[in-house]
């Protein structure tokens, strides 16, 4: 992995035409066609992904009469719903779902649309230079996606150098939209193995910027999948689509505790997207109060024209957007990262991932569902199915990686990312 400080690589520049960002829109949306409402999904061919349903087997003839001394089996998986509940609530979801696929699809071509534009000053050479004016410290380069370059500023670079002790790995929670509760449930895994300490460093995108910040805030995981359903119930209630911004933050501001911003600073980094004067992702992980905390991670979560009726946010005096679109999974400040994704990881060709529902792919959801899910909440069963698939999931990938072998603290990877 590159890292540049104060100096600008050309190769860079005369490769930024090239770069197609692996953002959480361009997952799903890469038709250039204009966006057409999925009334049908079957019947509509600009669907990314085909729908598929779930397998479900039932003998045909009853049962024999249980034996008193067999121990009935334990179904720790048990399905989603089938099918037929998730058709029942297609036309309530459909208003939701299209219009955040049409706003994201709108950000993902916009932005490829200004990272393929060479600026002349970029060319010159004077581009770090017009970064360090606005308080750039660092551009690196993404270790699994090279394509990603991300910035940080001074302030936070020297959050991170403040930390005494840093435990690897750290942990990067993927843009996730609504599947809040999959990464509760990998989460809470994490921390009652001791994956997760105090000193683990933490990144995350939208959703998964949400949830570092819970965890960094010291509340428990239930807590969290409580709040989420208080959420979730809100936006069955009274729409999501342009009104899930002002849920969000009222329960943010009730949810999290009055000195969240002093247990994330230096810890915690939250992933936006600047979009002036060219789109770039930005690392937070200074916050100057818990206000201050509460607008990056919504900033994080903003999908222009669906988390409120606007194309985009102020954030600390800059026009921002969601930071799924250009940092979809970011890198801690740890020695090594692994990366958490809510998503279907080999169904969407997405290196370099540790946890997901890859780890255990029997009885899941299909994409469409996922992503269907992700903007319009789901009912609460699904929502408890999915804090129970996380724990799962993180369970077995914590077998193929025992606490005691993986596990360090490392002093040594103070704000540095170099060996991701």
């Amino acid at each position: 992995m590159k890292r540049f400080i104060n100096q600008t690589s050309s190769s860079n520049s005369s490769s930024s035409s090239q770069r197609n960002h692996k953002s959480m829109s361009s997952l799903f949306l890469s038709n250039p066609r204009p966006f057409r409402p999925p009334l049908n999904p079957k019947s509509n061919p600009h669907l990314v992904f085909p729908l598929r349903t779930l397998n479900f087997s039932a003998n045909s003839t009853p049962p024999p009469p249980p034996n008193p001394n067999t121990k009935p089996p334990t179904i720790k998986e048990p399905p989603f719903p089938p099918p037929q509940v998730e058709a029942a609530t297609a036309e309530k979801k459909s208003f939701a779902v299209a219009t955040g696929e049409l706003f994201l699809g709108i950000a993902s071509r916009v932005l490829r649309r200004g990272n393929s534009i060479v600026n002349g000053a970029e060319e010159s050479g004077s581009y770090f230079w017009e970064r360090r004016k606005e308080g750039i410290a660092t551009v690196v380069e993404d270790p699994v996606q090279p394509e990603v370059v991300w910035e940080q500023r001074e302030k936070d670079v020297e959050a991170e150098k403040s930390m005494k002790t840093v435990t690897s790995p750290g942990f990067s929670f993927s843009a996730a939209g609504l599947l809040f509760p999959y990464h509760l449930g990998v989460a809470k895994l994490l921390i009652e193995k001791g994956y997760i300490k105090e000193t683990t460093p933490l990144a995350g995108s939208s959703a998964g910027a949400i949830v570092c910040a819970v965890v960094a805030s010291g509340a428990s995981m239930q807590e969290a999948l409580d709040a989420t359903k208080i959420l979730a119930q809100d936006c069955r209630l009274s729409g999501t689509a342009f009104r899930l911004g002002a849920v969000l933050r009222e329960i943010l501001e009730k949810f999290l505790p009055d000195d969240a911003h002093i247990r994330c600073n230096g810890r915690v980094r939250v992933a936006v997207t600047q979009i002036l004067w060219r789109p770039r992702g930005l690392l937070v992980d200074q916050f100057d109060s818990k206000e201050d905390l509460i607008n990056a991670v919504f900033t994080s979560s903003f999908i222009p024209g669906y988390l409120a009726p606007r194309p985009a946010t102020l954030f600390r005096n800059k026009l921002c957007i969601d930071g799924g679109l250009t940092l979809f999974m970011p890198p801690t400040s740890a020695a090594q990262t692994v990366r958490v994704c809510a998503f279907p990881a080999s169904r969407l060709g997405l290196q370099g991932i540790g946890i997901s529902p890859d780890c255990n792919p029997e009885n899941r959801a299909t994409p469409r569902q996922l992503f269907s899910w992700a903007l319009e909440p789901a009912e609460d069963d699904i929502l408890d199915k999915l804090f129970e698939q996380g724990y799962t999931d993180a369970a077995m990938w914590a077998q193929e990686n025992p606490v005691g072998e993986l596990v360090r603290d490392d002093s040594s990877s103070i704000g540095s990312s170099l060996a991701q």
